[in-house]
């Protein structure tokens, strides 16, 4: 088992024994890390802190990028943005094109707002008691929200998943989302399809 392998299980074995904390699990995880290299004499001390100052600074830009997302994430949901556009497309809700009309209105919402869970957390009040009222499959519409989510992390270039991913690459965050955006369109245009046979069966 290589040393990569054991600080991996490492990471999540600290992260589910801390109660399913993320940060505390890192945090522990690299300690752990900074140890065994100093330890095993890896990396003498000046280099070891000095690859961590370097790690530090290249890690600035995506974080300050995500910091951003989240900021007009907060400024979209104190403008009521979400509510909003499902309002304004609720006319448009029958039960077979609810799953189709969801999809693609949380779809633009998660890509413009940079939001994927946050989304889901706020439209799932309102789209539930629609479709429960419209007689709609709910099932179905839950896969809409989730799936308009999927379509947001992977093709907004100031998301967290992207930023972290094309520095983690080496490639610019608009040029990874470029990358993705192909793929993505491309399944959500059979999504759609996939939503309106299954609405009208279902429905």
């Amino acid at each position: 088992m290589s040393h990569w392998t054991r600080l991996i299980l490492a990471l999540i074995g600290f992260t589910w024994y801390l109660g399913a904390d993320i940060l505390k699990g890192v945090t522990v995880a690299l300690a752990l890390t900074i140890v065994l290299i100093a330890v095993q004499r890896l990396l003498s001390v000046t280099e070891l802190f000095d690859t961590i100052l370097e790690g530090f600074k290249s890690m600035l830009l995506p974080l300050g990028t995500v910091v951003a997302g989240f900021m007009l994430k907060e400024v979209n949901d104190e403008l009521g943005l979400a509510p909003y556009v499902i309002g304004v497309v609720q006319p448009l809700m029958t039960p077979e094109f609810l799953p189709l009309v969801t999809f693609l209105t949380i779809a633009l919402i998660a890509f413009a707002s940079g939001s994927f869970w946050g989304i889901i957390v706020v439209a799932m009040p309102i789209v539930i008691p629609l479709a429960e009222a419209v007689n709609a499959d709910l099932s179905l519409v839950i896969g809409a929200l989730i799936s308009a989510s999927a379509f947001g992390s992977h093709t907004c270039f100031y998301g967290d998943s992207t930023v972290l991913s094309a520095h983690g690459s080496g490639c610019g965050a608009i040029d990874h989302a470029l990358t993705q955006l192909p793929y993505a369109l491309l399944a959500a245009g059979a999504a759609s399809v996939a939503f309106v046979i299954a609405g009208y069966a279902l429905g």
